[in-house]
């Protein structure tokens, strides 16, 4: 009779066991970015919250810096499930769907809070629905990233500095500007961008204050030169198969934590962006406040002329309407 209770017990617990495992969620989420990028803290913040009010069981494993392979790749595991999650400036659209290419292009944006209704408005849904229909990923979160600038090792303060000079770019048509602007532009996974700058593979590289920071770009650049030519967002990509699977309450407590680490990115970027530069600045690094128009008026032709050939029609003049 003890023996037959004792059985009992313990199967209890084995299906107590098995029920509590088969209620935690366990995910992974991949980036290329390194782990002091703002996105990255953010993700971790998300981790940690999304873990405490899920009691544990949406149990994400979070890996940075090109530990699984470059955007490309991530995007492919993303698609097949083999990840879950990922972030990055909008890759999206210039490896799956180029058609929308110019949602990142040179000038395109006012200012910060027009990309942002851009990228959250009737626009970024439109390209939500391409990537669900054709890839089954799709887009949970907007982060800003910030005015993509220019660090070299000499100063950049016109078109004509840029003559020869060998940029890391990350699209066909910031390859087309630049090379409009006189440089040598070539394309090159950020996971490996700090060795090549530091072995002089290139002279140049642009990206936004915070990612230059949390890749520690300073370090192997001279110079940093506000051309602000690119407003930039982080978009969170999600497997769409991964997140409608998850239980009602798993994905109230996913949506909600992830609302509140985007929230604390931006503002992160919007007050910490000044105080980067300062930071880096008083290191070392050169601060060089170029003639922007001279840029924008170069690159102003080439993004019209690479919208009408890649773009889906009208794509600029959508994004100009938006207020």
């Amino acid at each position: 009779m003890i023996a037959r209770l004792f059985a009992s017990a313990a199967l209890l617990l084995s299906l107590s066991a098995t029920a509590a495992q088969a209620d935690t969620v366990k995910f992974t989420f991949a980036t290329t970015n390194g782990p002091k990028d703002f996105s990255s803290q953010a993700i971790v913040r998300w981790q940690q919250a999304m873990k405490e009010r899920s009691g544990g069981e949406l149990d994400m494993t979070f890996i940075s810096g090109g530990a699984l392979g470059g955007d490309q790749e991530l995007l492919q595991q993303l698609a097949t499930n083999e990840i879950q999650l990922h972030v990055a400036g909008p890759v999206i659209v210039h490896k799956l769907l180029k058609q929308y290419q110019c949602m990142e292009a040179e000038f395109v944006y006012r200012d910060e809070d027009h990309g942002y209704r851009v990228w959250t408005g009737p626009l970024g849904d439109e390209v939500n629905k391409a990537l669900e229909d054709q890839y089954g990923i799709t887009m949970v979160g907007v982060g800003l990233r910030g005015a993509r600038q220019l660090t070299a090792n000499k100063a950049i303060n016109s078109p004509a500095d840029l003559a020869g000079v060998k940029v890391r770019v990350t699209n066909p048509l910031r390859s087309q500007v630049f090379e409009a602007l006189g440089a040598l532009p070539a394309p090159l996974s950020i996971s490996e961008l700090y060795g090549a700058l530091r072995q002089g593979v290139f002279d140049a590289q642009e990206n936004p204050i915070p990612t230059i920071w949390g890749n520690k770009f300073y370090e192997v650049q001279d110079h940093v030169n506000l051309t602000s030519h690119v407003i930039s967002y982080y978009i969170v990509s999600a497997n769409k198969g991964f997140v409608e699977g998850l239980s009602g309450e798993h994905r109230k407590v996913f949506d909600e934590t992830l609302g509140e680490a985007m929230g604390w990115l931006n503002q992160k970027v919007r007050d910490d962006t000044a105080a980067l530069l300062k930071t880096m600045q008083d290191g070392g690094l050169s601060v060089i406040k170029p003639d922007v128009t001279a840029f924008q008026q170069i690159a102003a032709p080439v993004v019209e002329a690479y919208a009408a050939e890649n773009c889906r029609p009208g794509l600029l003049e959508d994004i100009r309407k938006v207020q």
